[in-house]
């Protein structure tokens, strides 16, 4: 009986360490991304139509006025967005890695489970 639980135990921890390294794994990944040229505000905006307008906002910040103040939250608003819909994806992608985890967890106490009756 001891043999079983250890057997047990050992593959619980396997499941476990496999778990978190992938998380681990993932988690690097897109941190990886996140702080890429990709995703930096300056280049975000740069390569929108309000690239000029933000470069001329920091160059000279006597030009600006309503117009480009109202471009300038739009492009704002519209990282904003694209920043939530990453979170959104990280975040599913982490329930994603979870509930495998816990499937195969399952199975393999139910196979446990089934051999030792």
């Amino acid at each position: 009986m001891t043999k079983v639980k250890d057997i047990f135990e050992e593959k619980i921890n396997k499941n476990k360490l496999l778990h978190d390294e992938l998380v681990q794994k993932e988690i690097n990944d897109l941190n990886k991304k996140l702080k890429s040229e990709k995703y930096k505000i300056e280049n975000m905006i740069t390569n929108t139509g309000l690239g000029v307008a933000y470069h001329d906002l920091i160059d000279s910040k006597d030009m600006l006025n309503s117009d480009l103040q109202r471009n300038f939250n739009k492009t704002y608003h519209s990282i904003d967005v694209e920043l939530y819909k990453l979170n959104k994806k990280i975040d599913r992608k982490s329930k994603m890695v979870n509930y495998k985890y816990n499937n195969k967890k399952e199975k393999v106490f139910s196979q446990i489970r089934r051999n030792i009756m």
